[in-house]
């Protein structure tokens, strides 16, 4: 599925560019996938990269951005970074 993942992202980045909110909703799902796989070294930076393209697109209190602020904080918790 990783791969899959990945290749999905990298496409949208390509046609629709970085801070798509499709390639957004991307970037998140695949750090949801890394997230679930414990590779927090991996998905921490997408979270983040996520979020920062959410609150320059979407605004700070849109549900999307809100929801990328939930899942930053969810994955900081599962690593003891409080």
């Amino acid at each position: 599925a990783e791969p899959l993942y990945r290749r999905a992202l990298e496409g949208r980045k390509k046609v629709l560019g970085e801070q798509h909110p499709d390639t957004l909703a991307a970037m998140n799902s695949f750090a949801v996938f890394l997230h679930d796989q414990r590779k927090y070294d991996e998905a921490e930076p997408l979270y983040r990269r996520t979020l920062e393209g959410r609150k320059e697109v979407l605004g700070e209190e849109h549900p999307d951005t809100l929801t990328s602020m939930i899942s930053l904080a969810l994955i900081l918790h599962d690593q003891r970074k409080y």
